[in-house]
């Protein structure tokens, strides 16, 4: 081997190491869920300000935010909705809401700490 292919041979394995070395991954499968933004419904004094969704899609996300601590959450459509209460976890502060979970009507409720109780009717698609 003369010199010049030596160094050739030399540089082309140095770069196949290299590329193997930046750990290019092949992509991930799709298997057809994304995860999707939360909707942000805001809560002013004892109500929500502005408009809450008559609708989202399965496995999106509601979460009430604002003046939504203390805020309670429940569903009579478990099968449906999964809902989360806010408060204190370790050191931080989470925010109430829910996730849909499958396709239907569902009903929501949300309840201040003050008793005030709002109903949303959801349709999941």
């Amino acid at each position: 081997m003369n010199r010049r292919t030596f160094v050739s041979a030399l540089i082309g394995g140095a770069t196949l190491l290299a590329l193997s070395a930046c750990g290019a991954t092949a992509p991930a499968p799709d298997n057809g869920s994304q995860a999707l933004p939360p909707i942000m419904i805001a809560i002013a004094g004892e109500g929500i300000s502005g408009d809450a969704p008559t609708s989202v899609k399965v496995n999106e996300t509601v979460v009430f935010t604002g003046e939504s601590k203390g805020w309670t959450v429940e569903t009579s459509t478990p099968d449906l909705v999964t809902v989360s209460q806010g408060g204190t976890q370790d050191t931080y502060e989470t925010n109430p809401g829910f996730q849909a979970i499958k396709a239907g009507a569902a009903a929501v409720t949300i309840t201040s700490p003050m008793g005030t109780v709002i109903a949303l009717d959801i349709t999941i698609e």
